[in-house]
């Protein structure tokens, strides 16, 4: 039994109700193309390749059907979908191929108006077509069309107007899915060659200027030393502070003024905000594991205030609030894990001009890349992996601390 056709409900901005992505209506894999010569040094010779089809059943039946008829014959033969129309656009004849790409039998397709499968369309389209064919002049649309599987595809749909017997229009539909596909990866691919080619040219030219500025950097600064003068030393750490930022290819943050203008907030050279170097922080999802913890770096450093968290979330607030001179922090944790949470950690001592604390991260697991990149040398941040020793502990968080203490002293 023929299905019915769908009837198409448009919005009043144009598009389509219950709208799908853009996707080829053929789902089955394509041949691919084979170069017909190989024995030649003719780019032309060379670049002819084939691609070799089988007829779907549909255009078996129709040029069986046909047999006797050229014209039908010439019709189904055609590699695009044919569909002849009134002036009004629905839809009187079709070929094999509209039957096969629009999932429709020809008694569906005769039921339906033309604009019924062009989405988006509607009589504003028609009057164009109308009034642009004529003897002289044909019509190329580009448009996205409906299939009756509910999938759609991009299109390349030329109409002419066929004047024997009765006046009608006929359309050759394309499915350009593929070239549209290979159209945007191709501008995807350019944009990202120009920007790669915008970063490099940046990056040459930061790397002359800091060429150029190093040794009178460099001489400014052995002078401001000899002459112990301090304000010199901070305007030059403020130049310096810049050319870090631009090396390491680092945004400058924007600072609106008063008066609207947009100036950068560049480093004054002023000193952070130590830590708390009495206080440490132990962040730990299992209980026992995390007051194991606590008891041996009590015993071990007397004096020391610790504090104690069961994810990152909470380990985050107890940062704002106490500041922790080192933290003891367990990587995989329900609601925040600790690289989330050092992160957070991070950009509140940015934005509070605070010294960031050093981490001590321990894992069970592989350490990520991103943990590596956090950890760096180890000089200041590291990681034990689990199960790791009470000495070891012990010795990384002492380590840390001291440094610390000293920084903060008088």
């Amino acid at each position: 039994m023929a299905k019915k056709p769908i009837r198409v409900f448009r919005r009043t901005d144009g598009r389509i109700a219950g709208e799908v992505p853009v996707q080829s209506s053929q789902n089955r894999t394509e041949p691919q193309p084979v170069p017909v010569y190989s024995d030649g040094i003719d780019g032309d010779r060379s670049s002819i390749t084939q691609q070799v089809h089988d007829m779907p059943e549909i255009y078996r039946a129709r040029t069986g059907e046909s047999a006797h008829s050229q014209y039908d014959e010439l019709l189904h033969c055609i590699y695009d979908a044919v569909m002849i129309t009134e002036m009004d656009g629905s839809i009187v004849e079709v070929n094999a191929r509209a039957e096969h790409n629009f999932i429709w039998t020809k008694e569906d397709l005769c039921k339906m108006n033309i604009l019924d499968i062009i989405s988006g369309a509607d009589e504003q389209l028609l009057d164009l077509v109308r009034k642009n064919v004529t003897d002289q002049k044909f019509t190329v649309l580009e448009a996205v069309c409906l299939v009756g599987d509910g999938s759609r595809f991009s299109s390349e749909i030329v109409v002419n107007k066929m004047r024997l017997g009765r006046p009608s229009l006929c359309f050759f539909i394309r499915d350009v899915t593929r070239r549209k596909q290979a159209e945007e990866d191709l501008r995807v691919a350019n944009e990202r060659l120009v920007e790669a080619e915008k970063i490099q040219a940046r990056v040459d030219t930061l790397s002359t200027i800091f060429y150029d500025l190093n040794n009178p950097l460099q001489i400014l600064t052995c002078m401001a030393e000899i002459d112990k003068n301090e304000e010199y030393k901070k305007q030059l750490e403020r130049v310096v502070s810049v050319l870090d930022k631009l090396r390491k290819q680092e945004s400058l943050e924007a600072v609106r003024a008063d008066d609207g203008s947009i100036r950068y907030d560049i480093s004054t050279g002023t000193k952070l905000q130590p830590c708390d170097s009495k206080r440490l922080m132990v962040v730990d999802d299992e209980k026992l594991l995390r007051d194991m913890f606590v008891n041996a770096l009590s015993l071990t450093i007397p004096g020391v205030s610790i504090e104690s968290a069961s994810n990152g979330q909470d380990a985050v607030k107890i940062f704002c609030q106490k500041r922790p001179a080192v933290i003891v922090m367990d990587v995989s944790m329900p609601i925040m894990n600790g690289e989330a949470a050092f992160m957070e950690i991070k950009a509140e001592c940015e934005r509070q001009g605070w010294r960031l604390p050093a981490v001590i991260f321990c894992t069970g697991f592989v350490v990520s890349e991103s943990l590596s990149e956090i950890v760096g040398d180890g000089s200041m941040h590291t990681y034990l992996e689990k199960p790791l020793t009470m000495a070891n502990l012990i010795g990384a968080v002492k380590s840390r601390l001291m440094p610390a203490e000293s920084s903060s002293a008088p």
